[in-house]
């Protein structure tokens, strides 16, 4: 047998194996958790879908379907990364019900990672079945850090789930999120039993975990995110509490001129403003690639630009986590591709508010990722939004979609 020959049918043996390992894994339901220490879990939920082999996977946190096909296999080994932010899963397949590994998260330093192990099985997030001996329904007002220097208020919001995806989802199962001054906690899952609130979400850039216990007519909780970060919060309902307005806690102080020159993904010099944004009205996002309310306010304004066309300037500028510019643009260009983003991005520099901050000496602060000013046609700021309370706050999310599209066509029409 000639010497090539016998190569290709090693190489092609090995292929198959390889393939035959990863088809092995079961489709289906997932639950997996991660180990956050000694005496802590954080529950996520994942589905596979698979032909002859895996071929795609769905991160499940309530009402979000997060698709993951960045899949490849070699021998046991299993690596599953995230389209819009850098992590990924390096696992190991035990048998067809079995995988576990590690979640690694580049965003964070020190080769941040965290242990997961998942089994196929079609079970709830968290496998309370105790009647809640109170009702968690309804609008809390949420006090973080109450123990630090420097607690922060939110709004937590709380119902049932109503599009279950697992056969053993009871009427306990809740789905809710929490709304700080910053932007929400995204989609939150868990349950209420006996007088505890469990809740979890994992997105790929973050994952967290809030638990507590309910005690006369208050709930004492942690909050737990990763292994890196813990805090403690206490809430009571009251229907009435409001946050302070997202368009007033950054404001212009100055007359300094808006302008700026900021390299494009094709390393490129951007000058602000142009020839193309004279005239019309602009839309300046301050964010980073790494952060999921950013990708939720990113996906409202790929909407918002597809209604007004021509008619509105967007322009993207991102402050990214990466070390090299090289790195950064990789980042971006993937996260833009990801979502199918057609409006203008700019590299900012390195993931910090203070950067940003002095990009745009004429405001006061900026205090959060994503923040969204609003420029009129002659290039004045018209307002600036704090934050973003995305998809996962229902409400709150379809009021700001009305009122912000509302406000952008007021500001072409004058």
């Amino acid at each position: 047998m000639p010497k090539f020959f016998a190569l290709f049918l090693c190489l092609l043996s090995l292929s198959y194996h390889a393939q035959a390992k990863h088809s092995k894994v079961k489709p289906g339901y997932w639950h997996g958790e991660f180990i956050l220490n000694a005496n802590q879990t954080l529950p996520f939920t994942f589905e596979i879908e698979k032909e002859k082999q895996l071929s795609r996977l769905y991160i499940i946190n309530a009402d979000e379907r997060i698709e993951l096909r960045d899949i490849s296999s070699k021998g046991d080994s299993l690596f599953i990364s995230f389209s819009a932010f850098a992590s990924e899963f390096k696992a190991k397949i035990i048998d067809k019900k079995h995988i576990q590994g590690e979640w690694y998260n580049y965003a964070k330093k020190n080769n941040y990672k965290i242990p997961f192990t998942s089994e196929r099985k079609n079970v709830s997030r968290f496998q309370k079945t105790t009647t809640p001996s109170f009702d968690v329904n309804g609008k809390w007002e949420v006090t973080f850090g109450y123990l630090s220097d420097d607690p922060y208020k939110s709004i937590g919001i709380f119902g049932p789930m109503t599009n279950r995806n697992l056969s053993t989802d009871d009427e306990n199962t809740i789905k809710g999120t929490f709304l700080t001054e910053t932007g929400d906690y995204r989609f939150l899952e868990g349950v209420s039993s006996a007088d505890s609130l469990y809740l979890s979400t994992f997105d790929g850039s973050h994952a967290f975990l809030f638990t507590a216990k309910y005690e006369n007519d208050t709930l004492w909780g942690d909050f737990y995110s990763g292994t890196h970060y813990h805090d403690q919060w206490f809430a009571v309902k009251n229907h009435n509490f409001q946050l302070t307005n997202p368009d007033s806690l950054t404001y212009v102080v100055n007359d300094s001129a808006l302008t700026f020159s900021l390299p494009d993904l094709n390393n490129q010099v951007y000058n602000y403003p142009n020839k193309n944004t004279m005239g019309k009205v602009t839309l300046i996002q301050i964010m980073g690639t790494w952060c999921p309310n950013c990708l939720d306010e990113s996906t409202y304004l790929k909407d918002l630009h597809e209604k007004f066309k021509d008619d509105l300037n967007i322009i993207a500028i991102t402050f990214e986590t990466q070390k090299t510019q090289d790195e950064k643009i990789k980042k971006v260009k993937r996260f833009k591709e990801h979502l199918g983003l057609e409006y203008t991005f700019l590299m900012g520099g390195d993931a910090c508010k203070k950067c940003a901050k002095d990009m745009f000496p004429m405001v006061n602060n900026i205090i959060s990722f994503p923040t969204l000013i609003f420029v009129d046609k002659k290039g004045m700021i018209r307002k600036i939004h704090t934050g973003f309370n995305g998809p996962g706050t229902g409400g709150y999310y379809t009021e700001f979609m009305i009122e912000t599209d509302k406000y952008v066509e007021a500001l072409i029409k004058e």
